[in-house]
C-alpha cells in the first residue's frame, strides 16, 4: 500500500532532478506533475515545492508537500 504522503527529507533529496509527483485527490494541481524540482521553501505550515513542469518549460508550479502521495525519478 502506498504511503499517504512523503516527508520533507524525501522531497529535498530530489531538488535539481526531474521527478514525477503523484498527488492526493484533493490537490489543486491535479493528479500528477512531472518536471524538474527546482527548489523548496520551509513555510509556517510545512514544505513548499517548486517544480518546472515538462509541459510548460520556463514556468514554475508550487505545491505544498502534504499533497504529495509519492515522488519518484522521471
Amino acid at each position: 500500500m502506498p504511503q499517504e504522503r512523503v516527508t520533507p527529507a524525501e522531497v529535498q533529496q530530489y531538488v535539481g532532478k526531474r521527478v514525477t509527483l503523484r498527488l492526493r485527490p484533493d490537490a489543486p494541481a491535479g493528479p500528477a506533475l512531472t518536471g524538474r524540482l527546482v527548489g523548496t521553501i520551509d513555510a509556517a505550515d510545512g514544505l513548499v515545492l517548486f517544480l518546472e513542469p515538462d509541459e510548460r518549460p520556463g514556468t514554475r508550479v508550487s505545491c505544498h508537500y502534504h499533497y504529495v502521495a509519492e515522488i519518484s525519478p522521471a
